[in-house]
């Protein structure tokens, strides 16, 4: 009978700790942690994010009070869908109504908002935009219009009843009002629930262990070895080191109890060893942080993103620093300058003193960032280095994703940062050498050689051939010139 009670008991214990897990991880609970950036990061990518649908005349209602509940996913970003709930009618309008459903990874991912969030807390943004054309493309209201949001996460444009001919053939809806965020659970998160069970158990059977070694009976023997082992295990902090005061006091005042001495100086020497564990927990955690060196991002594009959006999408889920530095950039582009993939090595650098090489490769066909790190302890280029925040705003301010090869057209151009992304001194003569500012590229005359700045260069492609050879006609180009644009010198 004993035995079967101790089955049912293991099998209830299972069972809750299954429910307690369900419960915890429900899409609705990770949700809410991840916005109140309870055991996760979260990082604004862009904003402005936008979802375009069609509105279909026979949607909108005619009597006061009537819903047409549609539910229709128009739009997916990240982790989320965007909904078109419903078109309604109140007295004098009707109304269209947005809202976001979220999916959220448990491990990382990327979300949608209508507000700013920040440290937990929600901000209206300036990106609450409504437009509505025609079939022309034509605006249809100009502004005349009301617009509404919350609670959650819920849009509204509220469109006066004076307007409704207007959409007799229906109509082309776009809001750009969202707010796209990466977020990356802390990996302190289960490491450090973990480590605070694993306690908890050690202490308890422990203790008990101990208490069934008493040599003699004691009146209140439990709660004294309780209090024995707490007071082996505190502590002073003076000047960052910790100092076992507690064990002291015990050593000096306590060491010769009457009963039970040998079990109670072992509670004591039990509760200095667990402090002594818990000063190398942060070394612990940090050894299970290096799990997981690999991971896919999902679902990013970067016709929508752009190159500083998908930047911000993998320092946000990496947790890379503004001091990351850019070590290695290749990327090939269409004609017109669209990325079809690219391949980023960047290197930070940790709390212990190590560097951290995160790698990045952005498939276009597929939407997906494949990403890695490895750890070393020197890396001699790291001072001289373009800062990655730096060098992708870059990208996108003098549109460096549309440099050309020098003479001809290619369906594919392979772009290349040089010499580990540092500044240079440029003093190639035979090479066809321009140099890039806000108005686009220019050339750059051997005589004003030698030129210092950032160096990148731009490849033809010949259909067919693999991007890692046979490229041919490289044009040399020149960035963040010391002293300032040569254009017109």
């Amino acid at each position: 009978m004993a035995k079967w009670k101790l089955v049912i008991g293991v099998l209830l214990a299972i069972i809750l700790l299954t429910v307690f897990w369900l419960y915890h991880h429900r899409s609705e609970a990770v949700y809410n942690r991840i916005i109140q950036e309870d055991g996760y990061e979260l990082s604004l990518v862009r904003e402005g994010i936008s979802a375009e649908f069609f509105l279909k005349p026979e949607w909108i209602p005619e009597r006061e009070g009537e819903e047409n509940r549609l539910d229709l996913v128009i739009s997916k970003q990240g982790d989320t869908d965007i909904v078109l709930e419903m078109v309604a009618k109140r007295e004098k309008d009707f109304y269209i109504q947005l809202n976001l459903v979220p999916h959220p990874n448990r491990k990382a991912g990327q979300l949608l908002s209508t507000s700013i969030i920040e440290g937990g807390t929600f901000s209206t943004g300036n990106f609450q935009s409504w437009q509505l054309t025609n079939s022309k493309g034509t605006e249809m209201l100009k502004g005349q219009f009301g617009t509404g949001s919350g609670p959650g996460n819920l849009s509204n444009i509220f469109i006066d009843d004076t307007f409704r001919d207007k959409f007799a053939n229906g109509a082309q809806v776009r809001f750009s009002g969202y707010y796209l965020y990466g977020y990356r659970q802390l990996p302190t998160y289960y490491a450090s629930a973990l480590l605070s069970i694993f306690y908890i158990v050690i202490v308890i059977a422990g203790l008990v262990m101990l208490y069934r070694q008493r040599e003699e009976q004691e009146k209140g023997l439990a709660w004294k070895l309780i209090g024995y082992h707490l007071l082996g295990g505190f502590t002073f902090a003076f000047n960052a080191v910790r100092l076992p005061l507690g064990f002291a006091v015990y050593w000096l005042f306590f060491r010769k109890s009457n009963t039970n001495r040998d079990i109670k100086r072992k509670a004591a020497v039990f509760g200095l060893l667990l402090a002594l564990l818990q000063w190398v927990t942060p070394g612990i955690v940090g050894a299970l942080d290096l799990n997981g060196k690999s991971a896919v991002i999902h679902r990013v594009s970067i016709e929508e993103l752009g190159h500083d959006g998908i930047w911000k999408m993998i320092a946000a889920q990496l947790r890379i620093s503004d001091q990351a530095k850019v070590n290695r950039y290749e990327a090939v582009v269409s004609s017109g300058g669209q990325p079809q993939s690219f391949y980023l090595h960047l290197v930070d650098w940790d709390t212990q003193g190590r560097y951290i090489h995160i790698e990045a490769n952005y498939d276009g066909s597929e939407h997906t960032v494949k990403t890695g790190h490895y750890f070393t302890d020197e890396w001699q280029q790291f001072p001289g280095t373009i800062p990655a925040d730096y060098f992708f705003n870059k990208v996108q301010s003098l549109q460096l994703a549309n440099l050309k090869p020098y003479g001809g057209e290619y369906k594919q151009v392979k772009l290349e940062l040089q010499q580990y992304g540092g500044w240079v001194s440029y003093a190639i003569r035979d090479a066809h050498t321009f140099g890039v500012d806000e108005e686009g590229a220019y050339e750059i005359k051997k005589e004003q050689l030698p030129v210092q700045g950032i160096w990148m260069t731009a490849c033809g492609l010949p259909e067919a051939t693999h991007p890692a050879r046979g490229c041919e006609n490289f044009a040399h180009y020149l960035f963040d010139i010391e002293g300032g644009s040569l254009r017109d010198t």
